[in-house]
């Protein structure tokens, strides 16, 4: 307001101008991770961090809830991160978490893998469509499907 006044006294001495604010720019929040589906929600009203993980749809199985991290732009715009214990929450531990929190609009909300899911992705990613892939299976295992010995 204060730079608008400035501008038009510039030109015509004496104009003020009075803002009203008619329309909110829209506000989101990204969901990431092992959720039903990850993506950008809008913020219609105040949303805490397992608001937006139900915004997401269900829960994956191989979420890792113990470590749900929120990254945000501090003020000076670095990026910060939070991690968050909600498993206590979502398997009604405990009522009233203390680890919940309210979101800023840009916040990304990212739901990690568990170690066991990890772990199998690495078997899934390098035994099975690796290893396997290169080499038959007979071979590995030391198979004789064909009916001639080895």
């Amino acid at each position: 307001k204060q730079e608008i006044d400035a501008r038009y006294d510039a030109a015509i001495p004496g104009v003020q101008v009075t803002m009203v604010l008619v329309q909110r720019a829209k506000r989101f929040v990204y969901v990431l991770g092992e959720v039903g589906q990850p993506g950008r929600y809008e913020l219609v009203a105040p949303t805490t961090a397992i608001q937006a993980i139900a915004m997401a749809g269900q829960w994956s199985p191989g979420a890792n809830w113990r470590q749900v991290v929120v990254f945000r732009r501090g003020p000076d715009w670095r990026l910060m991160a939070t991690m968050l214990d909600l498993r206590g929450a979502l398997y009604a531990k405990r009522p009233v978490p203390a680890d919940d929190i309210w979101l800023n609009d840009s916040d990304i909300v990212l739901v990690p893998k568990t170690p066991i899911q990890q772990v199998d992705e690495v078997i899934e990613q390098y035994i099975t469509k690796g290893l396997y892939s290169l080499v038959p299976r007979e071979v590995i295992w030391n198979l004789d499907t064909t009916g001639t010995s080895l």
